[in-house]
């Protein structure tokens, strides 16, 4: 999520503690799988038996959009995104891919997909079941985390919301900062984002905002 967000290689490398050569090929060998992309093909002993023509097929809608989102992602790399544009929503494009996946999703959290529908899913991307909003967000708060550290790199102390001559960069940022500690008070602080602050941003949690130098 970090290299989709656009961090650089070595922003990466430094918050995980490893060499950009490290981090550069471990991204071109497993940038699917840590994206929640497409998962190894399952081994499969015996083909499955043919079904009798003369019986039903209820999954096979299902299947053909499922074969439809598979190949999406081995050409584009990512799961498909829903957008405001009216234009292209006919069978088999983005947009309808996206939707379909909405559906399969909110199906699943109220109880109404069925178990082998969700394993096909499954294999298909592990990811699933996770929303864009919940991954555009993730994305949006590392590439924050990446920002205050290079203002406290280069400033030598944390962004200041209050003062007159703040820019307007680095009071966004000492809202983010302060909102941070608000949920770490109210409970409400993702317990792997406050571990990336506590390894980043040492005494954060204790620390207010450090006045401007004068």
């Amino acid at each position: 999520m970090m290299a989709d967000a656009g961090i650089p290689v070595d922003v990466i490398a430094h918050l995980n503690d490893r060499s950009p050569r490290y981090v550069g090929e471990y991204l071109a060998r497993h940038a699917e799988t840590v994206r929640g992309g497409l998962a190894p093909p399952p081994l499969v002993l015996h083909g499955p038996r043919p079904r009798p023509a003369s019986l039903s097929d209820p999954d096979r809608r299902f299947r053909a959009r499922l074969e439809e989102f598979e190949a999406f992602l081995a050409t584009h790399g990512r799961r498909p995104h829903l957008s405001s544009d009216t234009t292209g929503r006919s069978k088999g494009t983005e947009w309808a891919l996206a939707h379909w996946l909405t559906i399969a999703r909110s199906a699943d959290r109220h109880g109404r997909l069925a178990e082998h529908r969700a394993r096909w899913l499954d294999r298909v991307l592990p990811s699933w079941r996770v929303d864009d909003r919940s991954i555009e967000y993730e994305a949006q708060w590392r590439q924050n985390l990446v920002q205050l550290l290079v203002f406290i790199d280069v400033h030598g102390h944390h962004p200041v919301k209050r003062q007159r001559d703040s820019e307007p960069g680095e009071r966004q940022l000492a809202r983010w900062f302060s909102e941070q500690r608000q949920a770490l008070r109210d409970g409400s602080l993702d317990p792997q984002h406050r571990f990336w602050l506590d390894r980043q941003v040492p005494g954060w949690a204790q620390t207010r905002a450090s006045p401007r130098p004068t």
